[in-house]
């Protein structure tokens, strides 16, 4: 069977469910039978909508979830590949689980001396740059090869921020998680999920209780700096 998108079956837990919903009250007065309702609905009765049979139902929604939702069906971490004890990936190897599941939300921070000697900086979402190496996306970090020590981790121009110090260039992007926000000179994200703001200057603000702050003295990044915000799901 080709796949097909049809998004209105992650409404319903059952295939039974998914069959009352088509039932109109008609059917349900003259026809009386469950039965007899049901085979009447399959053969696309009182309904002008597409009606499965229970094993394409089943099959469909399986895939639709494994689209929107591919990190609970195949849940493999890359820190599992760690070999480094460098404090940022044990760090960030605590961290990855967490964010995978949405449970938590860590912005990375890192400024790296390049060959030229001069410095590159930036802000990177774990979570959505996790994912998109999941997804093998084009241009993702590979994590994997990170965790085991064969490159190393760098802010790109696709980052939350990202700023060259020697051109003095500055990019901002919105990714799956974060929006970009400015509040007068001061940089902040909005986390997408539950809506709060997420500040990243070291000053006392309004939104200070919404994250958490760790430096990391990296032999390998130098200093590394970690935003941790727990989400809050939307009531």
């Amino acid at each position: 069977m080709p796949y097909t998108a049809d998004y209105r079956l992650l409404n319903f837990n059952t295939y039974d469910e998914y069959l009352n919903s088509s039932t109109n009250s008609d059917a349900k007065k003259y026809l009386r039978s469950a039965k007899i309702i049901k085979q009447v609905i399959k053969l696309g009765y009182h309904t002008n909508a597409t009606i499965y049979e229970e094993d394409e139902f089943y099959e469909i929604k399986k895939n639709l979830l494994d689209q929107i939702n591919p990190v609970s069906h195949h849940f493999v971490l890359f820190s599992s590949y760690r070999t480094s004890s460098d404090p940022a990936l044990c760090a960030l190897a605590e961290r990855e689980a967490s964010n995978m599941q949405k449970k938590l939300s860590t912005i990375i921070f890192l400024q790296l001396r390049q060959r030229t000697g001069l410095d590159i900086s930036g802000y990177i979402d774990y979570e959505d740059s996790l994912r998109l190496n999941s997804l093998q996306m084009i241009g993702c970090t590979n994590w994997q090869a990170i965790f085991e020590g064969r490159i190393l981790l760098r802010p790109k121009h696709t980052d939350l921020s990202f700023y060259d110090w020697h051109s003095g260039s500055v990019y901002f992007n919105n990714t799956s998680n974060y929006d970009v926000m400015h509040m007068g000179i001061s940089l902040l994200f909005k986390y997408k999920g539950d809506l709060k703001f997420i500040p990243v200057s070291v000053t006392d603000g309004p939104f200070k209780e919404n994250v958490k702050r760790t430096a990391i003295l990296s032999p390998l990044y130098g200093m590394v700096v970690l935003y941790d915000h727990i989400v809050r799901k939307a009531t």
